[in-house]
């Protein structure tokens, strides 16, 4: 098993379907659609997507978080990939959870509870039910008390997910490839997610939200688990709650110790407000507080009524007490706002309990959704509006008054949600939940306010709201026109719904076929808008595309024929240190250079074209690259633009250190490439470039 198998054909197939069958509820309600978008044109998607990761031109997205409420007051980041960044994601944890799952299943269902993979390594499910492992869990923490094991040492982890070196992560599976190029890439992808601004990517953190990631995280505490079990001390994990458990105080004492080091040697940090070590006087004492669990992995589908509306509201009484009263029973709390009918005595508890427990908004929201209209919901909402400090609680109360819009409660809002719409701070949860609202009021005819959403700068935001735009905002110079020719994935894929229900296609806004994505170019061929054929992905020409600003060409492979996968390799390595390592760049480019050069000259003699110049001397060897493109030579004469561009970045390449200690001619000190000289001659070779593509390519 090598990490190049993450890009497999099989393995990405497989990776779309654990991706789309996840537990996850929660994060993936932000791409449901953009999901049912994708696998429109899945097979050609995942094809190139292929293509792009084995020819290196595949680029991770920088991604968007939103901050959910958490009980201790904080919040617990979730990070919004892409969709194709979701499935390299969980292609790569395909192949560590192949790579490891020996050394996984000693500890399964023994200390370690928690996401356990399927028993069948193929399964499109990914993880068990988290139901059976969390009984299991429980269970064995009452042998062991049962057992007399009655010292615990309770352990929780500070930020764990942002805590995870990329680096120790890699190394957990794969020891041996240090110095390998798709080592490298991994790292880099994972360093793109850990922060929503490239330029300050981390070493460390990996993505919240993604069951793909829930399973990275426990290969990372794989080692702590082995050495644990090699020191024959007694625990129970479930994700990130750590329990020891001894027969003495000294005992449990030492073991925490022990434990602490390992964590603290992996970069973890034990939180500790919540590090304890107390004698269990009974099985209560034992069990303690249980490990949270992730929003969205608990509750059924909105269909899944279970739960009579009278035994709802017993069930529910009976997990809250207190004077006011609070949940105490968080796991039977949230079963029933996830199962029960609809009551006006269990919507008065959650009415109550709503702003004292932002941590359930997931699961209040949901037992909400099924009430139609409610004048006390609608109020509720409004206060929360003003009182609550988290964005996410406001923008699901945005949501709420979207789908219950009446002229007389909705006055006062709007005015709030303008301001959310115009606030550039305002995080995607709020925003998404303003704008909604603002749409829905221009369907209930109280103003123009969708026109709100052309201005947002997220186009994950823009292909959200899509599903609420009202349909006469599909026109020319409208919503739908700046969010398509925003010319992203997201905003593509959103858009395909409403084409198809009012009839419209890319051309009713005079957009070319060959400016949107590869990827919604597949979909909208499949539902019939587009009619000629689309060329294959051409990883060079994406490089060239996305770092020189040249438009694409379908003809740079029949051009460099023999040469396209040198030409390949060295424009990968060339890009992947641009900002890195500017003189290895320039190193690199040039020889990219010569070999595009060479391909030039045969195409130019074979149709007899000006400028087509022998490359190799009387002698048979070849005639140096810098002489070719000098300002006097025929190609030169012919094609200036062309050769400049060349000729300045060989130059420069030559008064490298590398190439040179001294200048030839002035014998000064050679230097290393600078940050403007970079700039500038990336600047040449775009124009060197598209000179390259206007004379080949048909007009």
């Amino acid at each position: 098993m090598k990490l190049q198998d993450a890009w497999t054909l099989p393995n990405l197939n497989l990776a779309w379907r654990r991706l789309t069958t996840g537990s996850n509820i929660a994060y993936k309600r932000y791409f449901r659609n953009l999901y049912y978008a994708y696998e429109i044109g899945l097979k050609e998607n995942i094809r190139d997507l292929h293509a792009r990761l084995k020819g290196g031109s595949y680029l991770p997205q920088a991604p968007t978080k939103i901050y959910v409420p958490k009980p201790s007051g904080l919040q617990r980041p979730i990070t919004l990939l892409c969709i194709e960044d979701q499935i390299v994601l969980q292609a790569v944890v395909n192949i560590f959870a192949r790579k490891l799952i020996l050394r996984r299943r000693k500890l399964e269902q023994k200390c370690v509870f928690s996401n356990i993979i399927q028993n069948d390594c193929s399964s499109i499910f990914f993880l068990q039910d988290w139901r059976i492992s969390y009984t299991k869990f429980q269970a064995k923490i009452k042998e062991d008390f049962d057992a007399g094991y009655r010292w615990i040492a309770h352990f929780d982890l500070a930020a764990f997910y942002d805590t995870i070196c990329h680096d120790l992560l890699l190394r957990t599976a794969f020891p041996r490839t240090l110095d390998d190029e798709n080592r490298t890439r991994i790292m880099h992808w994972l360093k793109t997610w850990s922060s929503e601004r490239t330029s300050s990517g981390h070493a460390h953190g990996i993505p919240q939200g993604p069951i793909a990631s829930n399973y990275f995280a426990e290969c990372f505490l794989l080692p702590v688990d082995e050495n644990l079990l090699r020191k024959k001390l007694k625990y129970v994990r479930y994700v990130d709650d750590i329990r020891l458990f001894a027969k003495s105080k000294e005992s449990v004492l030492k073991a925490a110790i022990k434990m602490e080091l390992l964590l603290r040697n992996r970069g973890l940090i034990p939180q500790g407000k919540k590090h304890e070590i107390t004698q269990a006087k009974t099985l209560g004492d034992a069990m303690g507080i249980l490990p949270s669990i992730e929003p969205g992995d608990d509750g059924g589908q909105p269909e899944e009524i279970v739960i009579s509306a009278v035994d709802a509201v017993k069930k529910f009484h009976s997990a809250i007490s207190g004077k006011p009263q609070a949940i105490t029973d968080k796991t039977r709390a949230r079963y029933v706002l996830f199962h029960a009918e609809r009551s006006p005595d269990l919507l008065t508890f959650v009415l109550r309990l709503m702003p004292r427990h932002p941590e359930h908004i997931d699961a209040f929201v949901h037992y909400l959704s099924q009430h139609k209209t409610s004048r006390r919901l609608i109020l509720k909402a409004v206060e929360l509006l003003g009182t609550s400090p988290y964005e996410y609680v406001q923008g699901e109360m945005w949501h709420i008054l979207a789908r219950m819009m009446k002229h007389a409660h909705m006055q006062r809002p709007l005015i709030r949600a303008i301001f959310v719409a115009k606030d550039k701070r305002a995080g995607l949860a709020a925003k998404w939940g303003a704008l909604h609202f603002l749409c829905a009021a221009e369907q209930a005819g109280l103003g123009k306010y969708a026109k709100f959403v052309m201005f947002q700068e997220s186009a994950l935001l823009q292909a959200l709201l899509v599903p609420f735009l009202p349909d006469d905002r599909f026109g020319r110079n409208d919503v739908a026109d700046k969010v398509l020719r925003r010319f992203t994935l997201e905003s593509g894929l959103a858009l395909a719904e409403p084409f198809v229900r009012l009839g419209l296609t890319h051309r009713s806004f005079d957009v070319k076929a060959q400016s949107l994505p590869k990827q919604v170019q597949n979909v909208f061929k499949r539902l019939g808008m587009i009619r000629s054929p689309i060329p294959a992905v051409d990883p060079l020409g994406e490089i060239l595309a996305r770092r020189y600003g040249v438009p694409q060409w379908d003809g740079l492979k029949k051009l460099l024929g023999r040469k396209y996968a040198r030409a390949l390799q060295l424009l990968n390595i060339a890009d992947s240190v641009y900002d890195s390592g500017r003189s290895q760049w320039l190193s690199y480019q040039n020889s990219f250079n010569h070999t595009m050069f060479l391909a030039l000259q045969e195409c130019l003699a074979a149709k007899r074209l000006p400028g087509a110049i022998k490359v190799k001397g009387k002698d048979g060897n070849r005639i140096a690259f810098g002489t070719l493109v000098e300002s006097g030579q025929p190609f030169a004469k012919n094609h200036r633009t062309i050769a400049d561009g060349f000729r300045d970045t060989n130059k420069r390449r030559n008064e490298l250190p590398a190439s040179h200690p001294y200048d030839v001619k002035t014998g000064a000190r050679t230097r290393h490439l600078g940050k403007r000289e970079q700039i500038v001659l990336t600047r040449k070779l775009s124009t060197s470039y598209q000179a390259i593509l206007g004379l080949l390519s048909p007009p």
